[in-house]
């Protein structure tokens, strides 16, 4: 897998996914198994995209989407504990 699909770092992506995860409900020990299942579904998701035709700008905006709300959810975040 890529380090980097559509401009976006896979890895901290998948971190972020992983927290959310967590922070709806999910226990500590099954963020690896999550960890590894996104890593392979974002992987295939975006070779299966890069093959059809025109679906490599949807999967571009699908994970650029998800890194700019997992941003954002986080600086928000940091900004409401700073406020505390």
């Amino acid at each position: 897998m890529p380090l980097e699909l559509a401009g976006v770092a896979t890895v901290p992506l998948l971190i972020g996914l992983v927290e959310v995860g967590k922070r709806l409900g999910l226990e500590s020990r099954w963020a690896a198994p999550l960890a590894v299942a996104l890593g392979v579904a974002i992987s295939l998701g975006y070779h299966l995209a890069a093959n059809w035709p025109d679906a490599t700008a949807w999967a571009d905006a699908l994970l650029a989407g998800l890194a700019l709300g997992l941003s954002a959810a986080g600086l928000y975040s940091g900004a409401k504990k700073l406020n505390e």
